[in-house]
């Protein structure tokens, strides 16, 4: 059984520490860490006080009445409620458990967005289970996956019902009990206990992320990250365990278990790899060794794995080695091409802090062409050269992989991909600042992504949907900064040409509307709209 305990005895080899690599200046989309003032070891410090305080805080929360009058949401946790899902909380078995209502209704409220914050189980069915008192216990989520369901349910629950002031105190509750949930998820008696824990660390992991609480989300998937590594979940019928213990994860007794094995590895390796790039870092996961490389098969989407998905004892070895080869792979479902983004993403940021830090490029020569100066042998030059030559490749080959919004008829799954489209081409903008923003030869390709990424958008219809991916609001930055320095470049005197800076304004402005029409239910969004309105403010824009 994994507990806490053994997951505190992984072995360093295969986690990467935060500080194997340090840099120094601030990332292009980063949410914050700006790192101004203070060495890497004091905002380390800095943030785990912080942290500490906080769980500490959310673990004894103060009793606060609700107010009948204005609350949306009512207290599932005073002394007078009826027993609810949670007493199964550390173990004890459970037959007929009392489900209060709003808990039933929060976690149908949370089922359209499930798609959106990494959800790679059956939600539909676990919701399901959890309403009927009687339904097999095995089938039911833990106290940590309700909890945390609970919690996102809440959320959107608030916003809809208009009284986010007067519930606050509630949600706040809401989150504490998810987190305590969540710190006993491994402790619970459930035979799906490890992958109902992760699925509830990835989705408070995002909760805080949505919240602009960044530190306290990167806390629990890390614990994520932690967990797939312990599960040895990144060597599912892997061909080689010779660096490996056998696993701990229970043999999955079905084609659909061992493919929500596989979505579970692979949903928590992406958001690892956004996460760290969008923070400026490299992974967590160091897979790029051989003691870290992932053997896992590329994932399909949920509901597609049967009997025949594997043939009989398939194995497999260096997914992500070949990929970066330029070896052909079936990896083409949606959560694939996500995973693939995002690896290109996380390697594109490493490769685009390494050389930008130490401005490799001399920007008065031609694009492409490195200064003798700032590398020091030729083969360095080559390195770099090679490093990019392949970034590109990958990239670009991806764009022409990645099927087209009208394919589909879901519009989560169109909006699956559009995160994917949007990511890509943002990975090209980031790997053509490494040339130099400013780079004549690199401006068609910024300007290119860029206006891709506006023509996906419209493509979507933006208001099929009420929410977007809370990274969304990050990565947007992207085609947000293109804009703004294609009108400042067609504003100089040198280079004024008022119909470049009315096409890239009208195009800022879109962009803007867009941000705003999703930031209702989207802090994280409403936070990065204002970044940008303030930005446009200064350079007198909008």
């Amino acid at each position: 059984m994994i507990t806490h305990n053994s997951l505190s005895k992984l072995s360093y080899q295969l986690i990467r520490p935060n500080n194997d690599q340090v840099f120094g200046q601030e990332c292009l989309f980063n949410c914050e860490y700006a790192g101004v003032g203070h060495t890497y070891a004091d905002r380390l410090q800095e943030q785990i006080s912080v942290l500490e305080a906080r769980l500490e805080q959310l673990q004894t929360p103060s009793v606060v009445d609700a107010r009948q009058d204005s609350i949306a949401l009512h207290d599932p946790y005073s002394s007078s409620a009826p027993i609810s899902s949670y007493a199964a909380s550390r173990g004890e078995a459970y037959d007929t458990i009392a489900v209060l209502p709003q808990e039933k209704d929060l976690l149908e409220t949370f089922l359209p967005y499930a798609s959106y914050f990494g959800f790679f189980l059956d939600a539909r069915s676990l919701v399901k289970a959890f309403s009927n008192p009687i339904s097999d216990p095995n089938q039911r989520p833990t106290s940590a996956l309700s909890a945390s369901m609970i919690l996102l349910g809440a959320h959107f629950s608030t916003h809809l019902a208009h009284n986010v002031n007067s519930s606050s105190e509630l949600m706040e509750k809401y989150l504490s009990k998810a987190i305590q949930a969540v710190s006993l998820g491994l402790s619970e008696y459930h035979p799906h206990r490890i992958l109902h824990t992760l699925q509830s660390y990835v989705l408070v992991a995002y909760y805080f992320l949505l919240h602009k609480r960044s530190l306290e989300g990167r806390w629990h998937l890390d614990k994520a990250v932690s967990l797939i590594i312990s599960a040895q979940m990144h060597r599912i019928r892997s061909s080689d365990f010779t660096h490996t213990t056998p696993a701990s994860l229970s043999a999955a007794q079905s084609a659909s278990e061992e493919g929500e094995c596989i979505n579970a590895m692979w949903t928590v390796f992406a958001l690892n790899c956004l996460w760290s790039a969008v923070e400026g870092v490299p992974a967590s996961i160091a897979y790029t060794t051989d003691q870290g490389r992932v053997d896992t098969p590329w994932p399909l989407d949920s509901g597609r794995y049967s009997d025949t998905t594997f043939p009989q004892n398939f194995k497999s070895s260096h997914t992500l080695q070949k990929f970066f080869s330029g070896i052909p792979d079936d990896g083409n479902s949606i959560l694939a091409l996500y995973v693939k983004a995002t690896v290109l993403f996380e390697q594109t940021t490493v490769f685009w802090k390494r050389y930008s830090d130490n401005s490799v490029l001399n920007h008065t020569t031609p694009a492409r062409t490195l200064s003798a100066r700032t590398l020091s042998s030729p083969v360095e030059v080559q390195e770099f050269q090679s490093s990019y030559q392949n970034l590109f490749a990958l990239s670009t080959r991806l764009l022409t992989k990645i099927f087209p919004l009208s394919s589909l008829q879901s519009d989560h799954a169109k909006a699956r991909l559009l995160v994917i489209h949007t990511l890509v081409r943002v990975t090209v903008i980031r790997l053509q600042c490494t040339l130099g923003a400013d780079n004549p030869l690199s401006r068609p390709i910024f300007l290119d992504m860029a206006n891709g990424i506006m023509d996906r958008l419209t493509e979507f219809g933006m208001n099929s949907t009420l929410f977007l991916d809370p990274m969304m609001a990050i990565i947007l930055r992207g085609p947000a900064t293109v804009f703004i320095g294609a009108i400042k470049l067609y504003s100089s005197p040198s280079n004024y040409n008022p119909a470049e800076v009315q096409k890239y304004t009208s195009c800022l402005n879109e962009l803007t509307h867009i941000m705003a029409r999703h930031s209702a239910n989207n802090p994280l969004m409403a936070s990065k709209l204002t970044d940008l309105q303030e930005e446009a403010i200064a350079i007198r824009f909008i």
